[in-house]
C-alpha cells in the first residue's frame, strides 16, 4: 500500500463523478429540508408529523436509487473501486439525513442497516465474519449515531466532537464492509478521506444555504410584514386578497368573511401619553388579535392597513360564524387591559363585518362594505361591531354578561 495508490484512488475520474452526483443530491436535499422542516416541527398533527418523516425517508431512499443508477452507469474502473465509491456515496447520504432532518426513523435505519445488510449479503458466504470485530464496530457505532443525532444543534462544521464522531462513524462502517469484502486497506483509507471530504462539502453547503435563507426570510419579512407590530402589512394584503378573492367567487358555498377594526380613539393615545404609548397600543392589540386568531383556529389572517386599522380575512366562515371571534377579542381587551408606566389603559375597538357576495366584483367591493360597516359602528358610538349591516354595541354586550 503506498500514498500514490490511496491518492489515485481519491482523484480518479470515478471518484469525481460519484462525488459530483453526491453533492448535487445534497444541495437539493438541503433545499428541500430548509423549505419544508421548521414548518414540520412547528406542526402539532402527529398524522402530519408521520407523513412527512415517511415523506423524509422515501426521498432518502429515491436519493439512493440516484446513486445506484449513476454507479451502474460507470462502466470504467475496477470493482473494487467502483463498489466502494457507491457505498460511500450511500453512507454519505445515510449520515447527512440524519443530520439535515430531525426524523427518528432516519436514525433507527442507520442503526439498523448494517444488521440487515449482512442478513442479505451474500459475501458472508465467502468470509467468515469475525465476530469480536463485527459487535464492537457495530455498538460504536449506534452510540456514536445517536450522539451525534441528540446533539447535532451543538455540533458545527469545525467541532472537534463532529469531526471526531464522523471520523468514527465512517471508520465503524468501513470495518463492517471489509468483514464482508476485504478491500485491499488503501482503498478503505481511500475511502474514508473520501467521506471526510464529502461530508465537509455538505456541511459547507448547507451553513451556506441556511444564511441564504435566513437573509431571504428577512428580506421576506421585511417586504411583507409590518415593522412595529409584527403582522402582515398593507402590500401582502393587496397580494394575498387578490388570490383569495380569485379563488373563492367561483365557490360562494365555501365563505370568506372580511373583518375590519380600528383602535377606538387612537389619536388621544399619542395626544395624551406620548407616540411611545400608541405605539405600545398598536403592538398590544395587534399580537391580542393574532393570540385570539390562533386559539380560534380558523386560519384567520390579520393584516395592518395602515394607522390604527386592521383588517382580517377568514376563509370558511360566514360574518354570522365570526361574531365569536370579535366577541372573544372584545372579553379579552376587557379582561386584560394594557399596563404601561403605571397605567392601566383601557382599549375599545370598532368592527366591522361582512362576507364575499355574488354580485362582488372584486375584493374592493367586499373591502368597502366592511369598512362601511366599520364606520356604522364608529358613528354609532364607537366600541361597537357591525354584521352586514346590522350594529351591536359592545358595551350592551358587558352590562348583559
Amino acid at each position: 500500500m503506498g500514498l500514490g495508490e490511496i491518492i489515485r484512488i481519491c482523484l480518479s475520474t470515478n471518484a469525481l463523478v460519484t462525488g459530483i452526483v453526491t453533492v448535487g443530491l445534497i444541495t437539493i436535499i438541503t433545499y428541500i429540508a430548509l423549505t419544508f422542516e421548521k414548518d414540520i416541527e412547528m406542526s402539532s398533527d402527529w398524522a402530519n408529523k408521520l407523513v412527512s418523516g415517511l415523506s423524509e425517508v422515501i426521498l432518502l431512499f429515491t436519493a439512493s436509487f440516484v446513486v445506484i443508477k449513476v454507479f451502474e452507469s460507470l462502466t470504467v474502473g475496477s470493482r473494487i473501486e467502483l463498489g466502494s465509491l457507491f457505498i460511500n456515496a450511500e453512507l454519505t447520504l445515510f449520515f447527512y439525513f440524519m443530520f439535515i432532518f430531525n426524523n427518528r426513523l432516519i436514525v433507527i435505519l442507520n442503526i439498523g442497516l448494517p444488521l440487515l445488510y449482512h442478513l442479505v449479503s451474500d459475501s458472508q458466504q465467502h468470509h467468515q465474519i469475525v465476530w469480536s470485530l463485527f459487535i464492537g464496530a457495530y455498538v460504536l457505532l449506534a452510540v456514536v449515531t445517536e450522539y451525534l443525532y441528540t446533539h447535532k444543534d451543538e455540533l458545527y462544521i469545525f467541532d472537534y466532537r463532529y469531526i471526531v464522531g464522523q471520523v468514527l462513524f465512517g471508520i465503524c462502517w468501513w470495518c463492517l464492509l471489509w468483514i464482508d469484502f476485504r478491500w485491499p486497506l488503501a482503498n478503505i483509507i481511500g475511502m474514508l478521506i473520501l467521506f471526510e471530504v464529502y461530508m465537509f462539502i455538505a456541511r459547507i453547503i448547507e451553513i451556506k444555504m441556511e444564511n441564504y435563507f435566513y437573509t431571504f426570510n428577512r428580506l421576506k419579512k421585511k417586504v411583507n410584514y409590518d415593522a412595529l407590530t409584527g403582522v402582515r402589512n398593507r402590500a401582502n394584503l393587496n397580494k394575498f386578497s387578490k388570490v383569495v378573492y380569485d379563488e373563492h367567487r367561483k365557490d360562494l358555498w365555501k365563505p370568506l368573511t372580511v373583518i375590519i377594526f380600528d383602535i377606538d380613539g387612537f389619536k388621544n393615545f399619542n395626544d395624551h401619553y406620548g407616540h411611545d404609548i400608541g405605539d405600545q397600543v398598536l403592538r398590544y392589540v395587534s399580537h391580542l388579535v393574532e393570540r385570539e386568531l390562533h386559539l380560534d383556529n380558523d386560519g384567520g389572517k390579520l393584516f395592518r392597513y395602515g394607522g390604527e386599522e386592521f383588517l382580517i380575512i377568514i376563509e370558511g366562515i360566514n360574518g354570522d360564524e365570526s361574531v365569536k371571534l370579535v366577541k372573544s377579542i372584545n372579553k379579552t381587551l376587557r379582561n386584560v387591559p394594557l399596563f404601561t408606566q403605571d397605567m392601566s389603559l383601557n382599549i375599545t375597538l370598532s368592527f366591522g363585518v361582512t362576507t364575499l357576495k355574488s354580485t362582488d366584483k372584486s375584493f374592493s367591493d367586499v373591502f368597502k362594505r366592511a369598512d362601511r360597516y366599520l364606520y356604522q359602528s364608529k358613528n354609532s358610538g364607537r366600541n361597537a361591531f357591525t354584521i352586514e349591516g346590522q350594529t351591536q354595541s359592545n358595551e350592551d354586550k358587558q352590562k348583559n354578561q
